[in-house]
């Protein structure tokens, strides 16, 4: 279950997790690429050509 609103430009979604999981699906919501920020650090998860992940600072 995922629900978005619109929040002064920003979009903001939650998302639910099951047992400790969540699909790459309801992660990425149809992009290919995200931004992680984990201690003050900026890191990408992308989508590749050949639908592996990759995560790069």
């Amino acid at each position: 279950m995922m629900s978005q609103t619109q929040t002064t430009g920003r979009k903001v979604r939650s998302i639910e997790i099951i047992n400790q999981r969540i699909t790459s699906d309801a992660l990425f919501n149809k992009l290919r690429e995200l931004v992680i920020q984990h201690a003050g650090e900026d890191y990408r998860l992308r989508i590749t050509a050949n639908n592996k992940l990759i995560l790069t600072k």
